[in-house]
């Protein structure tokens, strides 16, 4: 049966630091997944990527960072809010195991 998604939303401005956050909390919810330690660094990396991608595409405006803790995967979506600009990033907690 699946159940609903855990889902975090933080609201940033453009700042790197933010960007460096949000791939801190991406880390925490692929380690606490179960994901290998190669695979949550790989993680963290490309949501701080994709932060300063979207960071560095509209600096003055205020982004959304969505974090989604499914039973088989973790998502990140950055900037959700804006369609098919949107940058999402998944990665797959059973092919981990």
């Amino acid at each position: 049966m699946a159940t609903e998604p855990k889902r975090i939303e933080l609201h940033v401005d453009a700042d790197p630091r933010f960007a460096a956050a949000a791939g801190g909390a991406v880390r925490c919810l692929a380690e606490l997944a179960g994901m290998p330690e190669e695979v949550c660094r790989e993680f963290q990396e490309a949501t701080i990527r994709a932060c300063m991608e979207a960071f560095d595409s509209r600096p003055t405006a205020s982004h959304i960072i969505e974090f989604c803790r499914f039973e088989d995967r973790v998502e990140v979506i950055v900037d959700p809010n804006i369609g098919a600009a949107a940058m999402r990033l998944t990665r797959s907690v059973n092919s981990h195991s």
